[in-house]
């Protein structure tokens, strides 16, 4: 995220609401299968670096 300047408020569309956001940047919750996914289409990279 700090390489591309990406904010959480950047991911509110991609994987939930602001708080799911915040709770899954802050480890606080697990990514889901459907959440990595949309994070890997969204960072172009392979959704395995999220789980």
């Amino acid at each position: 995220m700090e390489q591309k300047d990406i904010k959480q408020s950047d991911l509110v569309g991609v994987i939930g609401s602001k708080g799911v956001v915040s709770e899954v940047v802050n480890s606080k919750r697990e990514i889901s299968k459907s959440q990595a996914k949309a994070l890997g289409d969204f960072f172009n990279v392979d959704a395995g670096l999220f789980v």
